[in-house]
């Protein structure tokens, strides 16, 4: 796949992290407890990654590669439970669009860190004034889309 079609696959990716921040509020209120919910979504997502590791004969990772590994990069997982149970908690109060705005402005001023100093071993992309201004629109559009609406 092509870059163009990478993004444009990312862009219909990355719609599903609203879709996953409303199901998983609905099932934190649901189970009584955000926790419950976040431990309940982990679960499926561990048996639908086992099921497309056998589908794809991709098989399980090494053990003793994992327990070698960096420690910096074996976080991942816990990163994904702080940002969906955050996300579980913050919905019912906040709503959705606002979640996933302050989420994204969030990505987008690390991701463009991230890239700058090519944290670890991806590929550097620098800081220069394109991005930024690239960055600051977008995320001018999500402080404007977040905005309470005003009273008529």
């Amino acid at each position: 796949m092509n870059q163009l079609g990478i993004i444009i696959f990312m862009f219909f990716v990355g719609s599903l992290i609203a879709l996953q921040g409303s199901v998983n509020s609905a099932l934190g209120k649901y189970l009584d407890h955000p926790l419950h919910a976040a431990i309940v979504s982990f679960s499926i997502g561990i048996i639908v990654l086992l099921m497309a590791s056998v589908l794809l004969k991709a098989g399980l990772p090494n053990p003793s590669k994992v327990f070698a590994a960096p420690k910096t990069i074996l976080i991942g997982g816990a990163l994904g439970a702080v940002f969906v149970t955050s996300v579980i908690l913050s919905v019912p109060k906040v709503g959705v669009a606002n979640v996933v705005m302050a989420a994204l402005c969030g990505q987008i001023i690390l991701s463009i860190l991230l890239d700058h100093f090519g944290a670890f071993g991806t590929e550097v992309r620098s800081i220069d004034l394109k991005r930024i201004i690239g960055a600051s629109l977008v995320i001018i559009g999500v402080v404007l889309v977040s905005l309470p609406k005003s009273p008529s």
